[in-house]
């Protein structure tokens, strides 16, 4: 389910009484101050448990059993509310991030990155290769892909990346992970192939520390399509995120190394998706989904649902 995108204003208009609260006394730097942050995560509280409620019903035309979640997705919404963990925000802060994939699996796993700053315009003037993808840490769909630098409109891309520093992702769909991630752009390497076009997602599923199974994406940005598979590289009955059906792969030749992966990096969590590039041969660590799709994306067929949510303890 693709949560509403609004713009500040449009977010600002529609918040209650208490959600401006929490928001002013955000902005006042609450959060720098010992015992603030809980202080306006317990203001917000009443308003991310109403959304979780609200995009869920309208998803899956019915209430959530949040406070006694039976599948997958009623899971994610629990944890959204119930089991908020410092090292959420690490994870969830796409710079943070790549600390703690260094420290758990060592260097070589990641994009190249080139520059981190609040103003894209900077950016200009450092060396930069002939492609690149611009992203902000905060956030998700906040991507551009650069595949030819001369062709970059970069008036355009500054005005897009001003946008996206303003928007508080928190106040979308009740994660409140992304409530003290300090908002900031940064470029790193492109991973596509020759002719620019993005490689396929292989995101990994894993619960305790163990990878039940993994989706592979393909065309994003253009034709969404994916295929699941198990550990053992046997294709599954259903869909998840994406309803149409993507091509059979042949099994990769670091599939194991990006298990292990995987693993390492999910290890000491009930819950934690890796998502994983195979390029060449070589896995390349994209984010990590503390709470995929929000909790709002539905398997097809649903029993499915239920299947990993068994799976999906505390």
């Amino acid at each position: 389910m693709k949560i509403p995108s609004q713009t500040k204003t449009a977010v600002e208009k529609s918040m209650s009484l208490t959600e401006h609260l929490g928001v002013w006394l955000k902005r006042k730097g609450i959060g720098s101050v010992p015992g603030g942050r809980l202080l306006v995560d317990f203001i917000l509280w009443p308003s991310d448990y109403w959304k979780c409620v609200k995009y869920y019903k309208g998803e899956f035309h019915r209430r959530p059993k949040i406070f006694k979640p039976e599948t997958f997705n009623e899971k994610i919404q629990h944890h959204k509310l119930f089991h908020r963990k410092r090292q959420d925000a690490q994870l969830a802060d796409k710079l943070a991030a790549r600390d703690f994939i260094t420290e758990r699996v060592g260097t070589g796993y990641l994009p190249a990155l080139y520059w981190t700053g609040t103003h894209l315009l900077e950016a200009r003037e450092q060396e930069l290769p002939d492609r690149f993808v611009i992203k902000a840490n905060h956030s998700w769909e906040t991507v551009i892909l650069v595949p030819d630098r001369n062709e970059l409109d970069w008036e355009k891309a500054d005005q897009t990346t001003r946008q996206w520093l303003k928007d508080d992702h928190s106040m979308r769909a009740g994660e409140r992970q992304y409530r003290w991630i300090e908002p900031r752009l940064y470029i790193e390497e492109y991973l596509g192939d020759p002719s620019g076009k993005p490689p396929a997602d292989y995101k990994f599923f894993c619960f305790q520390g163990s990878a039940a199974f993994f989706e592979v994406d393909f065309d994003l940005r253009t034709d969404p399509s994916s295929t699941c598979y198990d550990r053992d590289f046997n294709r599954l009955p259903f869909f998840y995120s994406y309803p149409k059906a993507g091509k059979d792969i042949a099994r990769p030749v670091c599939l194991d190394e990006m298990i292990r992966i995987a693993e390492t990096l999910s290890a000491g969590r009930a819950f934690l998706r890796v998502d994983l590039y195979n390029i060449g041969g070589k896995p390349f660590c994209g984010e990590l989904a503390i709470h995929p799709g929000s909790g709002f994306d539905p398997f097809d067929p649903p029993e499915y649902d239920r299947i990993y949510g068994d799976l999906f303890n505390a």
